[in-house]
């Protein structure tokens, strides 16, 4: 199997909308997290500690809310009205299997925001800062090679970059590597968790998918993996971004965790029934909610960024019924299914990306009634890649 980005284009698979029954949400609050959880091996406090210039005093920032794909070796800036913002070209990492058994490797997604700007690594090592409309300025490097290849976060401020190298140069083991420094520079770089992993169906590697009040988000996921591209974090780490010590974590338990995380936090959904436990980024249990007869075979949910909404994918993968995105204005309020098509993440309180458009919700509509969600395609459909702004 040839490794793709996180989540596939969804062929659209149109059927007729049925009127779907009002959701159900329960409201309750369960203090859950481990935030007592010790180090990991090779914690390593940083060194120095004077902050790098911004990149942001150079280069303009952006404005206004955005989904991010990857389309046709491009990376692209998606506006709420399915409309491209800006482009640029992107080249696919050297690798691509974990060996020579063709295992491929689950890659995070090559692309990172902030509060100002959108990143992305550029082939092996390049990072570069997108510059609209269809150009790129070069900010960093990172490791990278026919054996190793780099996930990456910006921090909200454009100051600090987190990075997880992964080496598949061993036979049977995956090393792993976090370390923090300057954006720019390379200044103030510290080692901070080392890691060796098997290469099997046990073996894990470590996304960092963005920053939270100062500390890192890490999706855990398997390393290497024979099937489909799309598979769910078993859990969610944060973490010191100084030290890696453990600050929260969240476990996927009889249920899937959001492919991407929001401000707001996660959602983890059971397949069969929709029933999903929403947290916050302190681990804690903030609500659970039900998707209504959206449909069956939940494979997917994502709470909004102001934690307002949520939405439930279902439908993927063989054998499933067709794909469908069921939303709703938590409350309750609103609620709506949208059929043929899957989205992937928030872009604002109103619109959802997805591999092929964009979904828009209209989640101020008053009372807990079903409304009509309407879908917009983009160009060209592709893999979702994020949103900005970035910052958790």
């Amino acid at each position: 199997m040839r490794k793709t980005a996180l989540l596939v284009a969804m062929t659209a698979m149109l059927a007729a909308c049925g009127q779907p029954t009002s959701p159900t949400v329960v409201h309750f609050t369960t203090p859950s997290a481990d935030a007592s959880a010790t180090p990991p091996p090779s914690a390593t406090p940083p060194t120095g500690s004077t902050p790098a210039a911004s990149p942001t005093a150079v280069a303009s920032t952006l404005t206004g809310s955005y989904g991010i794909l990857i389309a046709g070796g491009r990376v692209e800036l998606v506006k709420t009205d399915a409309s491209i913002a800006a482009v640029a070209p992107i080249a696919a990492p050297s690798v691509q299997y974990c060996s020579s058994n063709s295992d491929g490797a689950m890659e995070a997604p090559p692309v990172s925001a902030s509060g100002h700007q959108v990143y992305f690594r550029d082939g092996d090592t390049r990072i570069r800062r997108l510059t609209p409309p269809t150009g790129a300025t070069d900010v960093t490097t990172v490791p990278g090679g026919s054996t190793q290849v780099s996930f990456f976060s910006v921090s909200p401020d454009d100051q600090r970059i987190a990075v997880v190298v992964e080496d598949i140069s061993a036979a049977t083991t995956i090393s792993l590597r976090l370390y923090v420094e300057d954006l720019v520079g390379h200044g103030h770089h510290a080692d901070i968790y080392t890691t060796t992993q098997p290469k099997g169906k046990t073996g894990t590697t470590l996304w960092p998918m963005g920053w939270h009040g100062g500390a890192l988000v890490l999706a855990v996921v398997v390393a290497c993996t024979f099937e489909p591209a799309g598979l769910s974090p078993s859990s969610w780490h944060v973490s010191n971004a100084s030290t890696a010590v453990r600050l929260a974590t969240i476990n996927a338990s009889n249920c899937t965790l959001s492919y991407w995380p929001s401000p707001a936090g996660v959602g983890c959904v059971n397949y069969s029934s929709g029933a999903t436990t929403l947290y916050d980024w302190a681990g804690k249990v903030i609500s659970v909610t039900g998707p209504g007869s959206t449909g069956s075979s939940f494979t997917q949910s994502g709470l909004s960024p102001a934690g307002n909404s949520i939405f439930f994918a279902t439908g993927a993968g063989i054998g499933a019924p067709a794909p469908a995105t069921g939303l709703v204005q938590l409350g309750p309020g609103p609620y709506s299914t949208l059929r043929g098509h899957l989205a992937c993440s928030w872009i604002d309180e109103d619109h959802l990306l997805a591999p092929d458009g964009v979904i828009q919700f209209p989640a101020e509509t008053p009372g807990n009634v079903h409304v009509n969600a309407t879908f917009k395609a983009v160009a060209a459909a592709g893999s979702c890649a994020g949103r900005f702004p970035g910052g958790l």
